[in-house]
């Protein structure tokens, strides 16, 4: 009952995760091509990290069965 009233809220923050990630993802490219290898480290960690976030919420409201 609980996880119902919470999957709008869940849903909100799978869409908030999913624009940081392709956001990093962006900077990172900018930086690969500008040869900033210390920016490009730090874009692509913090998209690791926005993805891994993404998917431990999807799996939070993924049906049992």
């Amino acid at each position: 009952m609980i996880l119902r009233l919470l999957t709008p809220f869940y849903k909100f923050k799978i869409a908030l995760f999913h624009a940081k990630y392709h956001k990093h993802m962006r900077l990172a490219d900018i930086a690969r091509t500008s040869s900033d290898i210390i920016k490009f480290k730090k874009h692509v960690y913090n998209a690791e990290d926005a993805w891994r976030k993404l998917v431990i919420l999807t799996h939070k409201i993924k049906p049992n069965g």
